[in-house]
């Protein structure tokens, strides 16, 4: 096996799960990925990799397609049904050249397919292609939801409609101000007017329900790779009423 020098990216210390029944396959493998920097821990069987992965959560599996109890391509399934694996890649390790275990690999959910025997600068490659892919997915969907909070609970309304002018998202706030539950407002064509119309205040129900008034701004953006509009509700009835006096 092929050695090359190199270190994990992006990740503190990455953990990858070796999965094979042969012991010494697993110990060439560890061998080298540990003086890549990686921890390397293992299983010798499904019914072990799947007691491994309820202690722990790898970065990578690196799955070998024929064992004695279940071979990988069931494995790989299980795994993947698992909610708190299922985003972790799987790469699959085998002697098989067979095209159909290549296609059956990926429906079941594969993130990559390598042939033994391993090339060490592949397997590092690739190892380290699936963590910093997978990372960046988890930064990605932290993200998301750290902005799906603050668009949750800020005070002002937000609507984005599409070029047609049918609400493909609201939150809370607006669906308050219309006095709509926010599942019934997705889909409804009331959002049109209010950009080609250019009004700047619109009536409003209010938390403390009464009418009040809001303010109107449009902003042009994108959704689902569409052109969008994106509508902000500013409640204002208190700013007027004190200037009204």
């Amino acid at each position: 096996m092929e050695r090359a020098t190199a270190s994990p990216e992006n990740i503190k210390n990455p953990t990858i799960l070796i999965v094979d029944d042969q012991i010494d396959n697993i110990q060439v493998l560890t061998l080298f990925l540990e003086t890549q920097g990686y921890s390397v821990t293992y299983a010798l069987s499904a019914k072990d990799t799947l007691q491994r992965l309820n202690a722990i959560q790898p970065d990578l599996i690196l799955l070998d397609l024929f064992m004695p109890d279940i071979n990988g391509l069931e494995l790989c399934k299980q795994i993947k049904e698992k909610p708190t694996c299922h985003d972790i890649p799987v790469i699959f390790l085998t002697a098989s050249h067979d095209e159909r275990h290549v296609i059956t690999a990926f429906e079941q959910g594969a993130a990559d397919y390598m042939t033994k025997p391993f090339n060490a600068k592949e397997v590092l490659a690739r190892a380290k292609t699936h963590i910093k892919l997978r990372q960046k997915t988890i930064e990605l969907q932290q993200a998301k939801e750290q902005l799906n909070i603050i668009v949750t609970h800020v005070q002002d309304g937000l609507i984005v409609i599409d070029k047609t002018g049918v609400i493909q998202f609201v939150n809370p706030a607006a669906a308050q101000m219309f006095k709509q539950p926010v599942d019934l407002l997705l889909g409804e064509d009331i959002g049109q007017p209010l950009v080609e119309r250019h009004l700047t205040q619109i009536e409003i129900l209010r938390l403390n329900g009464e009418v009040g008034i809001a303010e109107i701004t449009v902003a042009q953006t994108t959704w689902n790779n569409q052109p969008a509009s994106i509508i902000c509700l500013r409640d204002i009835s208190d700013r007027q009423a004190t200037e009204e006096t």
